[in-house]
């Protein structure tokens, strides 16, 4: 079911007639974001179905709308939001709003921003913080401004995607030579490779993920969202383990969206890394996520410094940022 805020032309921003046509729909039926989501060209995990519902267990219920001009949905949007005695104290975008244009028009990129700030960025409907699903650059910047929005911060995501609609042969030939010989040497150990989406798995999963956090000390999503994401859309979590002699050494979870998937949590014990987990796992990914009609893999994020980071880098994604924080109040 779905159910439809018409903006008022008194409403729109001053000067933004292309605002003033948009209408929000709030949806509340899985299957219309399922569709939604995989219509987009290059959507984002934290847009997925999944992925609200995750964030809702722990506190900031999500409310999914798509922005509608002429009939025609032109983008989509979960906002993140901190509810007290009924009255929203916040509102969050994490990369997002995703287009259904591959490359929108400028006026559309202002219409659908506007009509966000319009409904949920100002000081009676709560701040809205937002990490837009726009490429860094002057260009970006320009229209989040005159959309009306303001820079947090210029720390954005940054990641890569792997094209999957190549052969298994050209994406082969596409990663780093250092990353190929690792998986050769990995194959020719007495390594198994275990892919499964039950909950006994994924439960193995989150406990190495907890046990991570607290050797290495590093904070990262917590089971309590990681389990209810997964309840939301068991389908989408897919759990890879290397195994030596019926034992898991390493492991990683990758959750799919649309018709894009994404690295998400992993582990690597001390047997794991003398045999090339990384490797073995990242390219069983790469083929599995093809074989099931995948067309992209986004390698979970790039951070500078990051020794994790020059791994993936190995595998020569195609590197993408986006462009910062921003707010609107």
């Amino acid at each position: 079911m779905t159910i439809e805020i018409v903006s008022r032309p008194g409403q729109a921003s001053v000067g933004s007639t292309a605002a003033a046509e948009v209408a929000l729909r709030v949806v509340t039926d899985r299957q219309r974001w399922e569709t939604l989501t995989a219509q987009a060209p290059n959507p984002h995990l934290p847009q997925s179905f999944a992925y609200g519902a995750g964030k809702t267990a722990t506190g900031w219920p999500a409310k999914r709308i798509e922005f509608v001009r002429d009939g025609r949905t032109l983008a989509f949007a979960t906002v993140l939001q901190i509810r007290r005695l009924g009255i929203t104290l916040l509102n969050r975008v994490n990369r997002g709003p995703v287009f259904l244009d591959a490359a929108p028009s400028d006026d559309t990129i202002l219409a659908v921003y506007r009509a966000l700030r319009r409904h949920h960025g100002h000081f009676w409907q709560g701040p809205l913080l937002i990490a837009p699903a726009l490429p860094r650059g002057d260009h970006a910047s320009r229209l989040l401004r005159e959309a009306g929005y303001m820079l947090r911060h210029e720390r954005s995501w940054t990641s890569g995607r792997i094209d999957l609609t190549r052969s298994e042969d050209e994406i082969w030939r596409g990663l780093g030579s250092t990353f190929r010989n690792r998986v050769r040497n990995a194959q020719k150990s007495e390594a198994e490779l275990d892919i499964a989406s039950g909950g006994v798995a994924y439960e193995w999963m989150l406990a190495r993920h907890r046990d991570n956090m607290a050797a290495k000390g590093f904070s990262a999503v917590n089971s309590t969202m990681l389990r209810a994401l997964r309840a939301a859309a068991p389908e989408t979590v897919t759990v890879f383990r290397m195994m030596v002699g019926q034992k898991p050494v390493a492991g990683m979870s990758v959750v799919s969206f649309g018709t894009h998937c994404e690295y998400h949590i992993g582990w690597f014990g001390p047997q794991g890394r003398k045999l090339n987990a990384g490797n073995f796992l990242m390219w069983a990914v790469m083929r599995e996520m093809k074989r099931r009609g995948l067309t992209t893999f986004d390698v979970g994020g790039l951070k500078p410094g990051d020794g994790y980071t020059q791994f993936k880098k190995t595998m020569k994604p195609v590197e993408y940022e986006l462009c910062g924080e921003w707010m609107s109040f």
